[in-house]
């Protein structure tokens, strides 16, 4: 009987660590399908989603947390990216400023 405790045990170990918490997050997502990962200090996407068709948008969040307003050269450009009514709200948003 103990023979059969013993990898058993490991098995239900090796399964807890597995599903383990700390190695997802909490899967909210924004309208790109992406999340900024503060652990990490990162932006990243985990699906695709359709193009935002609110292409006169005040301001533009792109894939890349990059922020844009009429005045940057790629404005026109993006077809991924949220839209907000300023600059303001997107950089508030945890976006970078584009150059």
């Amino acid at each position: 009987m103990t023979h059969r405790i013993i990898p058993l045990t490991s098995l239900l170990a090796l399964c807890a660590v597995a599903t383990s918490p700390l190695a997802a997050h909490d899967g909210k997502l924004d309208a790109n399908g992406c999340h900024y990962d503060r652990s990490n200090g990162g932006y990243h996407c985990h699906k695709d989603v359709p193009p935002n068709l609110d292409r006169n948008a005040p301001a533009k969040k792109s894939r890349d947390n990059i922020c844009h307003d009429a005045r940057s050269p790629d404005y026109r450009m993006l077809r991924y990216f949220i839209s907000y009514r300023s600059m303001d709200q997107c950089l508030a948003s945890g976006g970078r400023e584009s150059f």
